[in-house]
């Protein structure tokens, strides 16, 4: 894994945007609890199958797994002082609450009951990720975390809570929190209700970014692809829902939802890249070049037939009349003023 296919941002303002891995807009963590002690899913995008096994206390599901995950991935990829690239530790606390703030997300009392289990059930989840081809095989299989102190439920805050809530990762989940993550709004984020339109989003500003004309996806690849337990029309339906909440905060996302298709159009992805920034200031440079070569030039003007039988009068034309008057309107309407077109005539020149 590298990030070789790095998506490059310009600098903005701190935590204007975030990171999601490269993986998380490609498949779907389970959206709910698991019924009858299920324990592992399966998810499949093309080549590339994805086996999420849950460790002791279950698989991480709903919403708070993945915004973890865009956590950590922005703490790493921003090179962020509260995680520790030597010993692969990330210390939460205050760093991880005043990200959720960000998201309008309180933590305490009630939320931080949700929040510690399912933050639990992410640390000791597997991955196995294999993507394949007739000639290829590759494959990375791994546990989030290898160690973990959560210790959120006190009343009070602790004096050194930034040091006393730490997860500390397996490289293997370093590396692909580092593999191409895909740089997301937090405006938008925020504004996301349901996991499964987070994903969606994420999928879609992913797409975004290197799509350049219309493409079209079956209802049966989606659903390998972001997993559901619902039937397929269920699935349509969530899937549709979705697509309208994510279109409602990022009106840019030109997608339609049709019978048998689910179609992506070309379309801006939800945090401008450089090389959008660059193609952006390029043709703002050329308009303002092309609005100066204009003014640079004499205007336009409407012209009189008195204005013209003035200039005309002190041009000594013999019997080229009709091409002194052509001369003569074609000097006033491109603004030359009299004693210019006279000259121009005198000297042999014509306009």
């Amino acid at each position: 894994m590298n990030d070789s296919t790095d998506i490059e941002l310009p600098d903005d303002p701190w935590m204007s945007h975030a990171f999601i891995s490269k993986l998380m807009t490609q498949v779907s963590l389970p959206y709910r609890k698991p019924k009858n002690g299920v324990d592992k899913v399966q998810r499949k995008n093309g080549n590339l199958n994805v086996e999420f096994r849950g460790g002791r206390t279950g698989l991480p599901y709903g919403k708070y797994p993945r915004l973890f995950e865009m956590y950590a991935c922005t703490m790493v990829k921003s090179g962020d002082p509260s995680f520790n690239p030597e010993t692969r530790t990330l210390n939460l606390g205050t760093t991880f609450r005043a990200f959720l703030r960000l998201l309008n997300l309180e933590v305490g009392g009630k939320s931080l009951k949700t929040i510690k289990p399912q933050l639990e059930n992410l640390f000791g989840c597997s991955y196995l990720i294999t993507h394949d081809n007739e000639s290829q095989s590759n494959g990375a299989a791994f546990t989030v975390a290898n160690k973990w102190q959560i210790d959120w439920l006190r009343n009070e805050p602790q004096e050194h809570g930034l040091f006393e809530n730490w997860v500390r990762f397996s490289q293997e989940y370093i590396d692909y929190l580092r593999d191409s993550p895909v740089p997301v709004d937090l405006s938008i984020v925020a504004r996301l209700n349901s996991p499964m339109s987070l994903d969606a989003y994420w999928w879609l500003t992913r797409r975004y970014s290197y799509l350049h004309e219309r493409q079209s996806i079956t209802w049966q690849q989606l659903y390998n692809q972001f997993g559901s337990t619902n039937v397929m029309r269920n699935f349509k339906q969530s899937f549709q829902r979705a697509v309208d909440e994510v279109h409602y905060v990022y009106p840019q996302a030109n997608i339609t939802c049709g019978r048998n298709y689910v179609t992506l159009f070309p379309s801006q992805t939800a945090v401008p890249t450089t090389a959008q920034t660059r193609a952006t200031e390029l043709l703002s440079k050329q308009s303002r070049e092309r609005s100066e070569q204009e003014m640079a030039k004499p205007s336009k003007r409407e012209v009189s037939e008195g204005d013209i039988g003035r200039v005309l009068e002190n041009i000594e034309y013999g019997d080229d009349f009709l091409a002194a008057r052509r001369h003569v309107v074609h000097g006033l309407t491109a603004g030359y003023e009299g004693r210019n077109i006279i000259a121009a005539w005198n000297a042999g020149e014509r306009f």
